[in-house]
């Protein structure tokens, strides 16, 4: 049966199916693959690039709804807008994939799940860049799975406005306005965006109870509201044609209500208010006000591209009235020594710090120092083929709190025949210990009265290695990749975090088409096949085995295109070893449209999970229903 459904969809999606207008890959410069601006063609990593334009014509509002539409990611979600999430990127924890902002750090340190890209909306992003695999040896810790690299909007030429209005299901009501303005001199970006929602209760009944498959709207369940104000600034000075000052911020201030999840057999309990723990009294509701500021001297002629950057990440939690502090100051130069040949070199100092009012017992800190290389060559290797792609990195931390790491990868890539290529990597990576997971202090069981560790002062980082191959070229591509992950953090209720013995692996195939026809359709589908296991040999939770993500656009005429999204997710469990609940063996569907009145003017239509469809993505909590949106997006 699940092969049957895969069958179809895959026949319906190459038929007829959201994705953006058509792009030259020429034209696609990545900045994270290598810390340094690349043409994609010349990367050899696997690099999945979503647009601004692909986010506009399919009207999502979030970083998370980018990447589950666009970007083949499975995506594991506590409830509706704003509720907390994690993704899987290769079948890897979103712990294990680094964030970053424009060049910040964007995972939270005071988290157990890596980034708060639910939080994360993509009214002022340019480009998202998705790089698959092994990346500590360019960044460090915390890139085992990879690397998703969000880039801002520039100002261009002249003075510019751009505003949204979306209204919609659950009351939800979203604005953004950006203004922009640049001249030789001087350019600056300035942004803001509100999303508010009344949502729907985040808890439902779980599998195997008597009222499961209803939605909590049907049992009297409340709301579970979310707020969203993001406030950004981008400003760049051109000191002479090769010198340039940049320095950007951005605010994040949300208001979350969410649902605990021990209301024994009885849910309409579903309560939001308070609950007592070993804390004290805790709100059934998150405030979060994030900031990030970075500022950037930059050198560049024919030979060098020397960038002087620092920045500084803040992760604050108003209720739970604790704060995670990122800093960082990097100097890197690229250093051209032949046409297509450089060699990128540099180092870092990093400081992470937890600090809170529960007292100072848990107000800790380490650093890190850095230096780190990259080596890349373009050259002709055999006369009767195309061009052959190298690059080598290696990075070595030195670390406060634990040991050492050095990490590296190796990338090379073959153009065999035209567009036709293969390419394979290799990499080596780690996730450090969060200070939570180190330092942590232990609470008193309400039952026992007993102390229970929480924080391992002795952790050391987990180890990952990871390779792939692809052959493809610029419609077509197939992947296998295999990850390998030794010291696995985990939980012990008896003992705290600890560093698990034995090795999990996980691989899979992946295979990705696009192409346009007539310059009217457009044609973009992706498959993920996945075999997750842990160190004993089971299969891991919530690893859908099969996942399928199509997306069509068909342009009506210049002003008029329609879009249909789909998304099959296979055979998945909520526990390890195949147990517990089954998530998976379902397919959804959304719909967009979208006018252009004029040159200033397009509105839009949209509707999510077209067939009204039932599904629960963790168990307990809830989807969202068939639900309907329109939108006024002006420019000028």
């Amino acid at each position: 049966m699940e092969k049957t459904i895969i069958l179809s969809l895959l026949s319906a999606l190459l038929l007829g199916n959201v994705y953006a207008a058509p792009i030259e890959l020429d034209e696609v410069t990545v900045e994270a693959a290598n810390r340094t601006d690349q043409n994609v063609k010349d990367l050899t990593e696997s690099i999945t690039i979503i647009t601004a334009e692909d986010m506009e014509e399919s009207r999502i509002i979030t970083l998370s709804d980018a990447l589950n539409r666009l970007g083949n990611i499975t995506m594991i979600s506590n409830g509706g807008l704003g509720q907390n999430s994690s993704f899987l990127l290769r079948g890897m924890d979103s712990r294990n994939t680094l964030v970053l902002i424009d060049g910040m750090r964007y995972n939270d340190i005071t988290g157990l799940s890596g980034a708060q890209f639910s939080h994360i909306m993509i009214a002022d992003i340019a480009q998202i860049e998705i790089i698959k695999g092994a990346q500590s040896g360019i960044w460090g810790a915390d890139a085992s799975a990879g690397v998703i690299n969000i880039v801002t909007k520039r100002s261009e030429k002249g003075m510019h406005l751009a505003a949204n209005v979306e209204t919609g299901s659950f009351n939800t009501q979203r604005g953004s306005l950006q203004a922009s303005y640049k001249t030789d001199l001087f350019d600056a970006v300035v942004g803001i965006s509100r999303t508010k929602t009344e949502g729907f209760s985040a808890a439902e009944p779980d599998h195997g109870t008597v009222d499961y498959g209803k939605r909590g709207n049907e049992l009297g369940y409340e709301k579970d509201a979310y707020s969203n104000n993001t406030y950004t600034i981008k400003l760049g000075v051109n000191i002479t044609d090769e010198d340039r000052l940049e320095a950007s911020f951005r605010r994040i201030d949300t208001f979350t209500e969410y649902d605990g999840r021990d209301f024994g057999t009885d849910q309409s309990l579903d309560a939001e208010n308070y609950v007592t723990t070993a804390w004290g009294t805790t709100a059934y509701f998150e405030k979060i006000d994030n900031r990030f500021f970075t500022g950037e001297y930059s050198h560049k002629d024919k030979v060098h591209d020397i960038s002087l950057q620092y920045s500084h990440s803040s992760f604050k939690r108003l209720v739970q009235d604790f704060t995670g502090n990122i800093e960082e100051i990097s100097l890197q130069d690229r250093i051209n020594y032949s046409q297509d040949s450089f060699l990128r070199i540099g180092g870092s100092y990093q400081r992470f710090e937890h600090e809170n009012n529960y007292g100072s017992a848990f107000d800790q800190h380490y650093n890190s120092k850095a230096i780190f290389g990259t080596n890349y060559n373009k050259f002709t290797l055999f006369d009767q083929l195309g061009d052959t792609l190298f690059t080598q990195s290696l990075r070595y931390d030195n670390y406060s709190a634990f040991e050492n790491k050095t990490t590296g990868k190796v990338g090379l890539k073959q153009f065999v025949s035209g567009d036709i290529y293969l390419s394979s990597n290799y990499g080596t990576a780690y996730n450090a210990p969060s200070l939570y997971q180190l330092y942590a202090p232990s609470f008193i069981d309400f039952f026992s009265g007993l102390p229970v560790p929480v924080g391992n002062d002795s952790l050391t980082p987990e180890e990952t290695t990871t390779i792939d191959v692809t052959l493809g070229n610029d419609n077509l591509t197939l992947t296998y990749f295999h990850n390998k992950v030794d010291n696995l953090i985990e939980y012990d209720n008896g003992l705290g975090y600890q560093n698990v013995s034995g090795t999990s692996i996980i691989k899979g195939i992946e295979a990705g088409y696009k192409d346009d026809f007539f310059d009217i359709l457009a044609v973009n589908i992706n498959y993920t096949y996945l075999d997750a296991k842990n160190a004993d040999g089971e299969f891991l939770l919530s690893r859908p085995k099969h996942q399928i993500d199509g997306n069509l656009i068909y342009y009506v005429n210049e002003d008029l295109n329609i879009g249909l999204n789909g998304q099959y997710i296979g055979e998945r469990y909520d526990k390890n070893d195949r147990q517990g609940a089954q998530t998976g063996k379902y397919a959804l569907y959304n719909a967009v449209i979208n006018y252009t009145i004029n040159n200033n003017f397009t509105v839009y239509a949209k509707i999510d999970n077209i067939g009204d469809k039932y599904y629960q993505v963790r168990d307990g909590y809830a989807t969202a229903e068939r639900s309907y949106y329109a939108g006024l997006n002006a420019k000028f």
